[in-house]
Formats: structure tokens, C-alpha cells, sequence
């Protein structure tokens, strides 16, 4: 009773901000504490483009008088117990209502509680900040993928046959989805396109790890009668591997990108995805392991000619796979699946962020 009592004196407008903000999706107040913005330890400043920014700093005009009690602070925070996108997802959907019944006793649909003009202002800011976020994570991830972060001559010194345009071609395309999704994001066609392109590039990728897993098996356990084939077996299989590595890292990508430009953040798909990615990875590194172990085994066991010792250096070969056998039989999880488990949480944990009056955006660091 107090409440409703309470939400009956404010202007309509406001009584509108405080029942979506009371839905619990997150929570808009002043902030009375003095914060240094500078310090990139604690804060990390989100790219928006000038558009965006305009969104921010009406917003901050727009705030109802009954949220800001008359202070003229220059800072709010805005805190979202479940991530951006469970937001998102319920602004989208016309926010929270009564049924309509009709008269036949069955419900025709739910009338809104909120006004458009509240809903829209936040679900602009909201999606904006969404978009800046994303860009954030993926830039993060993707420059953790060692791979993907080569320049194209380093790649072109390990890529061969038939599937080198192929993978050149999906690299390309990964790295124009990654650093573009911010600006892509706000127009929906171009979003589509992308998501379709993202889902044949993960069918693309996952064809190459085929290709050049039974490569890399090939080449390690192919019979060597003399040092200079399992010389050239020990680079092939090299070079296989970081074929496949490259792979594996468009593999994931394309899985990522695609829940970010989809914005599906379903706890159910997250867990599939993660546990579908996983699971592929580790079997991946499972059979490199095998691989690598058996060619590792061959070249300590071999015996050299007589007429080829001056030539053999069984150590240079051994230090190419031994570091290879080593990293992938540590027992500790791979960077690129922590890396992963990372991107897949970072968007629906709980976050704080900071609106300033020119139009800013700065993230806490975890």
C-alpha cells in the first residue's frame, strides 16, 4: 500500500522509471563517491561512437527527479545484477504487464506498465553500452588467440595445400567480425548477414581440423628409414599442428562471435556451448598429444647410419616436439579454454558501470 501510494505522487514519467527499475534488472542511482576514471587498473573507458554518446548524456538529462533528488552529481551508477542482456531481452519484450483477459475467459495479451518513451531511452543506452561491452570482450579474447594474432607472413609460413586460401579467406572474415562489432551490431541486416556467415565459417573450421588432424597423424607415425625423412616428417607434423591450432582458434571464434551478435545468452545454449567447444578442444589436444608422443618416441629410439651421423641432430628435433608433448601432457587447463570460459560468463555477470554527464561510459574491472 505504501508503495503503490508512493508511485501515485510521482509524475508519470518517473513512476515509470521506478517500476521498471523496481523489476530488479538494475539499478540507477547518483554516485556520491569521488572515482578517478584515469586509473585504467579499475576502469576501462568503453568506445562509443558520437551517436551513442548522445544517447548517454540524454539519458542523463532524462533522469527522473524522483531518482535524483535534486542532487546535480555528474556521475551515475549502474549496476546490473544479471549482465546486459537479461536487461536487453526484457526491455525488448515491452517490459512487465497486466493480462487482458477477453470475454470468453482467456488471455489476449498484457498491457504495458511502462511508457515508450522511458523504455525506449534505456533500451538505446542499454543496447549501446551492450554493443561497447561486446567489443571489449572479444577484443580481449581474441588477443589471446596466438594464432589469429599473427601477421599474414608468420602465417604463411606454416599454411599449405589445399586448405591455405580456405583458412586465409575465414581468418580474414573472423578478424572483420571481431573488430567491427561494435559499428555492425545497430544494423540489423548487416547483423544477420553476419550471424549466417559466422555459422558456415564454424562448419569451415571444423572440416580444416579434420584435414589437418589426420595430417599431423600421418606425419607422426608414417615409418622413417632415415634421419632426413623423420626431419621432414618432425616439420611437416610442425607444421600441422599450428595449422590445426589456427583452426581450432577460428573454431572458437566463430562459436563466440555468433552468441554475441545473436545476443542469445540463454543459460542452457551457454552451457552447450561451452560443453560443445570443450569437449572439442580437449579432443583435439588429446590427439596432438598422441601424435606428438609417438613421433617424440621415434626420433629418441632412432639409430643413425653410419654414413648419416655427422648429419643428425636428434636434440634440435626433440626440442620442436619435446616442448609440444610437454605443454599438452601438463594436466593444467589450456589457455584457450580459459580464455573461452571467460568470454562465455563475462557478458551476464553481475557488472557496474559509470555514466558521466558528457556522454561517458567506463566499466569496473573485476
Amino acid at each position: 500500500m505504501e508503495r503503490e501510494e508512493r508511485l501515485t505522487s510521482l509524475p508519470e514519467e518517473d513512476r515509470s522509471f521506478q517500476m521498471l527499475q523496481e523489476s530488479g534488472l538494475f539499478d540507477i542511482r547518483p554516485c556520491t563517491t569521488a572515482l578517478d576514471f584515469e586509473d585504467t587498473r579499475r576502469f576501462q573507458k568503453l568506445r562509443l561512437d558520437p551517436g551513442q554518446r548522445m544517447q548517454v548524456s540524454a539519458l542523463m538529462q532524462q533522469l527522473p527527479t524522483a531518482l535524483t533528488a535534486g542532487a546535480m552529481t555528474q556521475v551515475y551508477t549502474v549496476r546490473f545484477p544479471e549482465g546486459l542482456p537479461h536487461t536487453l531481452t526484457a526491455l525488448k519484450q515491452g517490459g512487465w504487464g497486466s493480462m487482458i483477459r477477453g470475454e470468453n475467459g482467456r488471455f489476449l495479451g498484457s498491457a504495458s506498465f511502462y511508457r515508450m518513451t522511458t523504455q525506449a531511452a534505456l533500451l538505446g543506452v542499454f543496447s549501446a553500452m551492450s554493443a561497447a561491452t561486446g567489443q571489449y570482450f572479444l577484443a580481449e579474447i581474441n588477443s589471446k588467440m596466438e594464432k589469429i594474432q599473427l601477421k599474414l607472413d608468420k602465417i604463411l609460413e606454416f599454411l599449405y595445400g589445399d586448405k591455405k586460401a580456405e583458412l586465409l579467406a575465414e581468418l580474414s572474415f573472423i578478424k572483420y567480425a571481431c573488430e567491427n562489432f561494435r559499428s555492425i551490431m545497430p544494423h540489423e541486416a548487416q547483423r544477420q548477414a553476419t550471424i549466417i556467415s559466422l555459422q558456415a565459417s564454424r562448419k569451415v573450421a571444423m572440416k580444416d581440423i579434420e584435414f589437418y588432424m589426420g595430417d599431423l597423424d600421418a606425419a607422426a607415425n608414417e615409418s622413417g628409414k632415415d634421419y632426413a625423412t623423420i626431419k621432414a616428417q618432425t616439420d611437416r607434423a610442425v607444421k600441422a599442428r599450428d595449422c590445426l591450432s589456427l583452426s581450432v582458434q577460428l573454431y572458437a571464434m566463430s562459436n563466440l562471435l555468433e552468441m554475441y551478435y545473436a545476443e542469445n545468452h540463454d543459460p542452457d545454449y551457454v552451457a552447450y556451448l561451452r560443453g560443445d567447444m570443450f569437449a572439442y578442444i580437449e579432443k583435439c589436444d588429446k590427439r596432438m598429444l598422441s601424435s606428438f608422443s609417438a613421433l617424440n618416441a621415434r626420433i629418441e629410439t632412432y639409430q643413425p647410419k653410419w654414413q648419416e651421423k655427422d648429419k643428425v641432430d636428434k636434440a634440435a628435433l626433440l626440442e620442436k616436439t619435446g616442448v609440444l608433448v610437454e605443454a599438452l601432457g601438463s594436466g593444467e587447463e589450456s589457455p584457450l579454454r580459459k580464455s573461452l570460459d571467460g568470454a562465455l560468463c563475462a557478458a551476464t555477470q553481475k557488472a557496474d558501470y559509470y555514466l558521466t554527464r558528457d556522454g561517458n561510459v567506463y566499466a569496473k574491472r573485476s
